[in-house]
This record gives structure tokens, sequence and C-alpha cells, in this order.
């Protein structure tokens, strides 16, 4: 008989595009795992909040792979800011438990388990939870001009790690903060890596050579007009042939772009790859946003960088293949999910040393770390590889081999484990025992 498991993320739909609004790594594990676990046979079911979107409306609303995605009404059926979301848990737990019964529950972040967990525990089965970001360590590296999270959401972490049967974290960097951030059991935070789609994400074909920056439309793009061409489909396409580095992020404080910017400014004007930033802007940080159209006008980069729309994971991926280096100059990332999809695609990445980076990103091998956030250091990293051919050809190859050691089936497998061996306790009323 299979396993009914419900994945829940309250704030932020499965299907929504990564990079847009407060989506991004997140929903793109959401999808992989669900999918991965499906084709192991369990019976996945994605429960998230009713936002009044069109897929909403759709009772067979389902991922890429099949995977049916639940809207549960809690609020209005409109966006709410993150900020404003902890008083809906109740109600979103409400709508959830009217819902036949799961065997297992997997919450992923804070919001997610503070609704999902007391249902959990009313139906008597096991609950894990995934935090995906830990507060306390975000707050450590705050970035200039953030906000730091509440108490409320620092104290409803530490309950949340104590009561739930097992805390998944992606990296052991993870691991440690939420230890030392909860004081929890060590045998109740185990790590599972996340996985990557090697069939969207991958290199270049060697025998095509290198296809054309995926067009988006000329309304999308801030950038000056000397550094575009029409395409016959009336889409803008990059003319010139310098190496182009990436930013693929939502626009927030967080993840550091306005490094990305100062770092290309600070190479000399021959010497200058091309900068694309590829990312909607986060909820409530419209004038970072704006911050950064000034700071290129500043710098005199408008034939140096532009800006992209939010992507589909298909042009996401085709970015990543085409781009030189990917750049994540995040003051902290928990995985840094982007960094693995880039070493899939073989395009090395350039990333601030920091958090679960450390982990995602092998230094000298799938990529480099900078452990220093001077324009001046992180402009010489560039410059140095884009210069320097074969060591860019050994990164390309490293970042590759990396790449192929993670997937979606690997970490459902791994995950897998836990959730069977919960089951199993649960069913005998034994209760949990964890080694991780």
């Amino acid at each position: 008989m299979s396993r009914r498991i419900a994945l829940v993320s309250l704030h932020t739909s499965p299907l929504a595009t990564a990079g847009s609004g407060d989506a991004g790594g997140m929903n793109v594990y959401l999808v992989g795992l669900a999918g991965a676990l499906r084709a192991r046979g369990y019976e996945v079911e994605l429960l998230t909040r009713d936002t009044g979107d069109p897929d909403a409306r759709d009772p067979h609303a389902r991922t890429v792979d099949g995977v049916p995605v639940r809207f549960l009404r809690a609020g209005p059926r409109a966006s709410v800011p993150k900020a404003r979301l902890a008083a809906l848990t109740g109600e979103f737990g409400r709508a959830m438990s009217e819902l036949p019964a799961f065997d297992l529950v997997h919450s992923h972040y804070w919001l997610s388990g503070a609704a999902a967990l007391p249902v959990a525990q009313g139906w008597g089965v096991p609950h894990v939870l995934s935090l995906h970001t830990v507060a306390a360590a975000k707050n450590e590296h705050l970035a200039p001009g953030d906000e730091p999270e509440p108490a409320e959401r620092l104290r409803a972490e530490a309950a949340l790690v104590r009561d739930s049967d097992l805390t998944v974290a992606a990296t052991q960097a993870e691991r440690a903060a939420i230890l030392q951030a909860t004081e929890a059991a060590p045998g109740r935070v185990a790590v599972v890596t996340p996985g990557v789609d090697t069939h969207l994400f991958h290199p270049v074909p060697a025998a095509t050579g290198p296809a054309p920056v995926q067009p988006v439309a000329r309304d999308d793009v801030s950038a000056h007009p000397a550094t575009w061409k029409e395409s016959e489909s009336g889409s803008a396409l990059p003319r010139d042939d310098r190496p182009t580095v990436l930013a693929l992020a939502r626009i927030q404080p967080l993840k550091g772009v306005d490094l990305a910017i100062r770092a290309v400014g600070a190479i000399p004007r021959g010497r200058r790859p091309r900068l694309v930033i590829a990312g909607g802007t986060s909820p409530g940080h419209e004038a970072y946003a704006s911050g950064l159209h000034g700071l290129v006008t500043a710098l005199a980069l408008h034939d140096d960088v532009s800006f992209l729309p939010a992507q589909s994971r298909a042009d996401a991926a085709a970015l990543v293949r085409e781009a030189t280096l990917l750049l994540v100059p995040s003051h902290s990332e928990t995985y840094g999910l982007v960094a693995l999809e880039a070493a899939a695609s073989a395009t090395p990445v350039v990333a601030a040393c920091t958090g679960g980076l450390v982990e995602s990103v092998l230094d000298g091998v799938s990529g480099m770390l900078v452990d220093d956030r001077s324009p001046d250091a992180w402009g010489r990293a560039i410059d140095d590889l884009l210069h320097d051919p074969a060591r860019l050809a050994d990164l390309e190859a490293g970042a590759l081999r990396h790449g192929r050691t993670h997937s979606w089936p690997h970490t459902a497998e791994h995950l897998a484990a836990f959730y069977d061996d919960l089951l199993e306790r649960n069913s005998r009323h034994d209760g949990p025992e964890w080694r991780a």
C-alpha cells in the first residue's frame, strides 16, 4: 500500500515562477522532490495557500511531474505580505485538518510548520520539518538595509524543531546553525542534500556550440539600447560577443546583487564582461531594486549591465548554460541551489564564502569562493577567471562532475529512508529515536 505524503508550503505556491515574488530555490526544491518521491511510489500531494491565482481555480492543478497541488483557503484570496502570514497559520491548519489524514506531513519553512505540526499531531502521524532558512543564521549575516527576522520566528523555529519528529537540513552548515539556535538533540536533525534536474540543466551540446541567450520581451529589459538588437520575433538579444556573467536571483538585499554590479564596474573597461541580472523584485524591496538601476547609472555601466525579469525554468536553464560564470554574492544562503544547477550546466560559480555555499560550491573544483565582499576582490576574481582559459576549462569540467553527483532521485532515496523509518516506528508506537 502506497503511503500518502503531504508536502506543505504555506507561503509560496510550488507552481510559482522561481525568481518572482517570494518564489525561489524552495519552490524548485518542492517540485523536484515531489516528483522524485512520486516516482518511488509515494502518493504525494503539495499543499499551499489559495492566493486567488489562476492555478488555484484548477481542481486538477499539478506539477510538471504530475504531483497534485491543493490550494487551501486561509485569509483573503490575494497575495499577503510574508510578515502577515503568521496570523493565517491557524486558519490554514484548520483547512488542512478537514482533508483525509495523510500518513506523514513534511512542512517546508517555519510558517508551514506552524500551521501543519498541530494537524499532524492531531492525526497521530509523523511530522518532518525543513526550515530552508534559519532565522538566527540569517540575522547573523544580515544585508545592509535588510530587516532582521522577528523574535516570533526565532521562538517558533526552536519550538518546531523540538516538537517535530525530524528536521531535515540541506547542509552540514545548516544543521550546525539549527543545533546552535534551537538546542535540539543532534539525533533529531539530519542532512539530506538537494538534487538538480539534470535533464533541464546540462551543458551546451558540443556538436552544436553555444546557442543564443534566450530572448525576453524588450519591455522587460532595462539596458542601454545600444547593447541590444532586434531579432525577427521582435525580442531583444545581446549584440556583442563579450563573456556573460549571470546573477540569477530574486532582487532583495540578501542576494547581494549590488556587489555583482560593483564588481563588474571594478574591472577595466576593455576587459569588462557583460552582466545579466535575472529575477523579479521581492515584495517590500522595491527601493533596493530602484537603487540597483541608480547604481548602474552612477557607475556608467549602461553598456555592461542588463536586467531581465523572473525566468521560466527552461529559460533560466538556457541563461545558466550560456553564461561563462554564475555569480552568487549572497550575504547568506542555506544551500544555494542555483549554484548546483550551474554546476550541472558546466558553468563555474563565483560565490560568497558563506553558509551553505561552502558546500554547494567546491572551491577550486566547481567554482571559486570569495571570502571578501569588496568590489575589487570580486572584480579580480571574475577577471582572473575570464582571462585564464585553462583554469576556466578545468572549473567547467569540475563543475560538471560535481553537478552529476546530485539528482532528485538520489535526494528522494535518502529522504525516503527517513520517512520509512518514521512510518515504521509510528506504526509500532515506539516514538522517534534518530541517529543523524
